[in-house]
């Protein structure tokens, strides 16, 4: 049975670092197009020993890519050298995500083109109201103006009340 040498008694640096570039159990399920549980069992018997992120429970495997390929090799010979097989389903299994990313996204596109409608229009009804205001301003500006011009005795007369 061949180990891989990991990296289980590693620093907790190292093992950020190789967070970064590893993949977890779930994502190399997915891309062997085996079970989840499957790649456990395998790590279970020794198979391969990935370094662990987190504490023993609730904790991840980061899988390398060397860990990958000694699991592809394992499932291949598992399934009587189809190899062509794991690596189709893995292909179909991506697309399907991918399409499912790209349905998602265009769903997203189109929420926030709405979101943008809402918006331009409740800027344009706000843009005309400043310019309602703006005018009733001026209009008082105005009114101001000629108020002042009035001499007492206009204001007197009652001239004021026409302006």
């Amino acid at each position: 049975m061949q180990r891989d040498a990991g990296c289980t008694g590693c620093d907790p640096e190292g093992v950020e670092a190789l967070a970064k570039q590893a993949t977890t159990v779930k994502g190399a399920a997915e891309t062997l197009g085996v079970s989840a549980k499957w790649i456990r069992r395998q790590i279970a018997a020794g198979l391969i020993t990935p370094p662990r992120q987190g504490k023993k429970q609730g904790g991840r495997f980061l899988l390398s890519d060397a860990d990958i390929e000694t699991l592809r090799a394992r499932a291949t010979k598992r399934r009587g050298g189809q190899g062509g097989a794991v690596g189709e389903t893995a292909a179909l299994a991506r697309i399907s995500r991918l399409e499912a990313d790209r349905t998602n996204l265009l769903a997203q596109v189109a929420w926030a083109r709405a979101i943008v409608q809402e918006q331009q229009k409740a800027l344009d009804a706000e843009r005309e109201r400043s310019e309602r205001l703006m005018a009733d301003v001026a209009e008082q500006r105005e009114r101001i103006e000629a108020l002042k011009a009035l001499s007492a005795l206009d204001r007197l007369r009652g001239r004021h009340k026409s302006i």
